[in-house]
């Protein structure tokens, strides 16, 4: 049997996305539809190395307000999958929002609540995940229950999920718990401002038949936005079989008029904090194009470089479409 082309992958990808959406239109005729893709065109500078386009992502969002206290919401997301698929549909969010007087309360597949206010402040979900996501420390999505609520200034919410995320189904009887809370602006991509908070998660598993240990994650965060330029750092740790590894991240985008900001972003990981050579630093640095209203386009430089061995070096033209 002949392999797979890439004209096939892409024209396969498309049926499959035009199939989800005239499903959709049909089962939510009342919601309010959007989208998003990110493609990319690759260079690896390494000898040898490749170049290639690239979807790395395809979003489909339905949602809607059923009533004053119900909202819903459901996304399709075309990624990759650990059986090797470039291109595989998964139901990503499903999602009911209750407003009560106690805050909202969420039911269903949902996005995590770790790193989404970080994810604002990046502001560049389509040039590189958040650490967190990107170092496997949090999915980004999973089944669970929530509750969210604010105080003052003081946003908080707490999750219940299976712990596997969106794309796995559950595979042992425990469950995560994942808190959230931020002081100031959650939101730094939209509104200038400044916040500081804090990401906990506890998530129990078997270490035999006779052991329960727990995988915790803790992060700390701050972010600001005002004058043209908004920035984050970030610290977080994750323990698991007696290994505790650790991230630090800072990033910054200055906007230099109403079509073109600069970024960069530095990523300092370390697998196993009691090693000395296991370490990585990842860099990404370049400009950031509005080019219509939908269409942004991103030319970046990429840099790698474990604390043993050859740097990856590479460069990368990223694209967004939104609808």
């Amino acid at each position: 049997m002949a392999a797979p082309t890439k004209g096939n992958t892409m024209k396969k990808t498309i049926i499959s996305l035009s199939f989800i959406y005239l499903l959709s239109t049909v089962l939510f005729a009342e919601s309010e539809t959007s989208g998003k893709v990110f493609f990319n065109h690759s260079t690896d500078l390494t000898e040898g190395g490749m170049n290639a386009f690239n979807i790395k992502r395809a979003y489909l969002t339905l949602a809607n307000d059923i009533s004053e206290s119900v909202f819903y919401k459901v996304t399709y997301d075309m990624g990759s999958n650990d059986g090797g698929s470039a291109h595989t549909a998964f139901l990503k969010v499903a999602m009911v929002k209750l407003k009560t007087n106690f805050g909202d309360v969420f039911l269903g597949m949902q996005g995590m609540n770790m790193f989404k206010t970080m994810e604002n402040t990046w502001g560049h979900r389509f040039i590189a995940k958040m650490p967190m996501d990107a170092y496997e420390y949090s999915a980004s999505a999973d089944l669970g229950i929530g509750l969210g609520r604010s105080f003052g200034p003081v946003s908080t919410s707490a999750l219940i999920t299976n712990g596997g995320g969106y794309k796995k189904a559950e595979s042992d009887s425990h469950k995560k718990l994942s808190i959230h809370a931020v002081y100031g602006e959650s939101k730094l991509n939209k509104k200038d401002g400044f916040n500081g908070g804090l990401s906990i998660s506890i998530e129990p598993y078997d270490k035999d038949s006779l052991t329960t240990k727990n995988t915790n994650v803790m992060g700390i965060f701050s972010g600001y936005a005002g004058n043209g330029f908004r920035g984050g750092f970030e610290f977080e740790t994750k323990t698991q079989d007696d290994v505790s590894g650790q991230i630090i991240s800072a990033y910054g985008t200055y906007k230099l008029n109403d079509k073109l900001s600069i970024l960069a972003r530095l990523d300092q990981v370390d697998t196993d904090t009691s090693k000395n050579d296991d370490g990585a630093q990842a860099i990404i640095a370049g400009v950031h194009y509005s080019v219509a209203k939908g269409l942004t386009i991103a030319p970046t430089i990429r840099v790698r470089g474990p604390e043993e061995g050859d740097s990856e070096n590479s460069i990368v033209l990223n694209f967004q479409f939104k609808f």
